[in-house]
């Protein structure tokens, strides 16, 4: 999407959730109707500015002055919620900018979603906005709200229940307006506090990005939350999310549309590995933004960051220490799956833990065996261990034993145990409040705080910026766009460092006798531009070592050449390349968020094993190599059974290949697929690049 040419400005984006007199145009006293809610949302929310209505049938509705007319209102009013149709929304909006009034909320739907008719009402809506400096909120929203003054233009369901949302400082930005309602909805047990929320419509004027950058300024914001559908400004973003970097504020993301049969550019393994989905979390992540796999885990992020201090100033060592073993070692197994491990407490932490007066093994986790007295010393023992983040299990108890318990945790927080986090399914609601303000989170279900602690384990912090592209070599690029052939991509990589095989490309049966240069046994492919799977034509032979076995595969393939790719003669012969771990590096240029490379488990079952991470170039090594930690490949480049790898060598690779991706706009795709690692080095055995022109 190109760049607009107008941009509201930050003050009238500002006066949108700051306002102090509003005015709810098609404002009605019939709540079975939408134009109730925001009047019913402000009194739930105890907002204390002025509210008018705007309704030639009433002078009075809910205890409000009611005018005829925009024109009709006082001029304190800051912002209007305009909760009428289109066509008489657009008629508004430009009564608003005649009384001065810049900030507006645009409900009704009809127009660029509604197709050609409803995109002409678009540019007249954009049209009033540059001629009066409007900051327009939708169309086809479901408006946005301030809990923490009270403020609600909104029709979100979630606001029309009293209590619902509580006021503090986790801002949402939502490019769905149903989904809003759920997002709080989950959030609102767990305490967390909202400070405000935007859901974003058509943004036709306003974007994603234009919040984001409101927030980042917003005192009143620590944490923000995005439920993203799609990037409209890829550039637009990043410049936002740098202002949120640069502000301190962590960022936290639920990307929908993970289902991505259909979309799939199956011409690459690469293609098909990534697809839009992953690219966008690559762009984000790149961007310093968690991103979440599921609403529940959403919330659990939202509710450590604005809880806790994050990133933790050292690496992540969680403990778990239980009333029952039972839980314990539940803990552990859910853990793993997630990739956490559970360390041992040093030998001198053991030896404290022995001398309690308990019969639990000193490991971690920890039982305490219906102990309770043990439970303070237990906690400073990991604690001062440095044990970083302590789960407590809590499991059902009377409440002449539980109140005493859960004292036990919160005089622990008192006396500076940070990251103090509490399982229980048994403790009542309304003592959930305590808990919430002693700086406690308290979880039911563990495995959204197990997802969340993996993603925070990786967090470096809101300000920490993006790496830079490293410098390469000038790269000589065939002129033209498509695929090139095998030799032509193996040219390219070999000039920034990549190891290709020695080779010798042959033009007709006569070159055969130039093969003497290269090591037996020897590989032969038939040559094409057009032709991305050779195997499936015929065109590869393998393992040749003979004069005789070379003239019969020559022959083989040059037939199979013909009948392929008629306008196709050459052979590249190449020496086999040494038996090595097969994996993938890849790139794919996004026409949204540019170019992501992809690095996994390779070879024909790229697809299938489904073992590679999606990664926003440029990144570092340190980078790629905390990505792929986790995966099959991960494993194996480690040593997997004494196999030794050089995973450096293919995470050096990588980087060079997503510096040579930024740096070359024209690469539209490459694959390097299988990559042989070796014990020392590695080999691109197969390449296919295609460049744009």
């Amino acid at each position: 999407m190109a760049e607009r040419r107008y941009r509201a400005d930050m003050e009238a984006i500002g006066k949108l959730f700051t306002a102090k007199a509003v005015a709810i145009v098609g404002a009605t006293p019939d709540l079975t109707k939408l134009g109730s809610s925001a009047i019913v949302a402000m009194h739930n929310l105890g907002y204390t500015g002025e509210i008018y209505a705007v309704n030639p049938r009433y002078t009075e509705i809910m205890g409000h002055p009611c005018v005829p007319t925009i024109a009709d209102l006082p001029d304190t009013v800051e912002a209007a919620m305009l909760n009428i149709p289109a066509e008489a929304a657009i008629v508004a909006a430009e009564e608003c900018g005649k009384k001065g009034i810049r900030s507006i909320v645009m409900v009704p739907q009809g127009f660029g979603e509604a197709g050609e008719a409803g995109k002409l009402l678009d540019r007249k809506v954009a049209a009033l906005a540059e001629q009066y400096g409007l900051a327009i909120v939708g169309p086809n929203t479901n408006g946005l709200a301030n809990p923490r003054s009270g403020l609600a233009m909104a029709i979100a369901p979630i606001y029309q229940f009293p209590k619902s949302v509580r006021p503090g400082s986790v801002s949402v930005v939502s490019q769905s307006g149903g989904m809003v309602s759920t997002l709080l909805r989950k959030m609102a047990p767990r305490g967390i506090g909202i400070s405000k929320t935007v859901t974003c419509g058509n943004e036709l004027l306003l974007t994603v990005a234009d919040y984001l950058s409101f927030m980042a300024e917003d005192p009143e914001t620590k944490v923000i939350v995005i439920f993203l559908e799609t990037i409209r400004n890829a550039q637009a973003l990043r410049e936002a999310l740098a202002k949120c970097r640069a502000a301190g504020k962590p960022v936290v993301a639920i990307k929908v549309g993970k289902s991505e049969s259909g979309q799939k550019a199956a011409f690459t393994h690469t293609g098909a590995i990534a697809g839009s989905y992953r690219n966008t979390v690559a762009f984000l992540e790149r961007e310093g933004v968690i991103v979440a796999e599921d609403i529940e885990t959403l919330a659990a992020l939202a509710d450590l960051l604005e809880r806790y201090e994050w990133p933790l100033k050292f690496p992540l060592k969680p403990c778990v220490i239980s009333i029952s073993g039972g839980f314990a070692a539940m803990a552990a197994d859910e853990m793993a799956v997630f990739g956490l491990d559970l360390p041992d407490p040093s030998p001198e932490a053991a030896a404290k833990l022995a001398a309690l007066p308990n019969q639990s093994h000193p490991v971690n986790p920890y039982d305490i065996a219906a102990r309770n007295a043990v439970i303070p010393d237990a906690i400073d023992i990991f604690h001062g261990d440095g044990f970083n983040v302590i789960v407590f299990g809590l499991v059902l108890l009377k409440e002449d034993i539980r109140k005493p318990v859960q004292q036990l945790m919160i005089d622990a927080r008192r006396r500076g145990v940070d990251h103090l986090i509490l399982h229980s399914p048994a403790i009542p609601a309304e003592e959930y409040e305590q808990f919430f303000e002693n700086g406690i989170s308290v979880y039911d279900d563990t495995r959204p705080l197990w997802a969340a602690l993996a993603k925070l384990r990786a967090y470096h912090g809101p300000s920490c910026e993006p790496a830079e592209p490293g410098s390469v070599a000038a790269v000589a690029l065939p002129a033209g766009s498509g695929l090139l052939n095998e030799a032509d991509s193996k040219a390219v990589i070999g000039q920034v460092g990549f190891p290709v095989p020695r080779s010798v490309v042959v033009r007709d049966e006569a070159g055969l006798s130039g093969l003497g240069a290269l090591a037996r046994p020897l590989a032969m492919k038939g040559l094409s531009d057009t032709i991305a799977h050779k195997t499936e034509h015929g065109l590869v032979a393998l393992n040749l070592r003979t004069d005789d076995e070379i003239a019969a595969a020559y022959g083989r393939i040059r037939a199979a050449l013909a009948k392929a790719d008629a306008g196709a003669s050459d052979v590249l012969v190449e020496e086999m390349a040494p038996g090595g771990l097969e994996a993938i590096i890849g790139v794919t240029r996004d026409p949204v968020v540019g170019p992501v490379v992809v690095v996994g488990a390779g070879g024909i079952l790229v697809e299938l094993l489904d073992d590679a991470v999606v990664i926003k170039p440029p990144f570092t090594a340190a980078e790629l190599e905390s990505a792929i930690a986790g995966t099959k490949l991960g494993k194996l480049l480690s040593g997997y059974r004494g196999r030794a790898c050089d995973g450096a060598a293919l995470i050096a690779a990588a980087v060079r290949i997503g510096d040579l991706a930024v740096a070359e706009p024209r690469i539209e795709s490459l694959d390097i697929n299988p990559v042989f690692v070796l014990e020392k080095g590695l080999v691109a055995v197969d390449a296919k690049l295609t460049l744009s022109d």
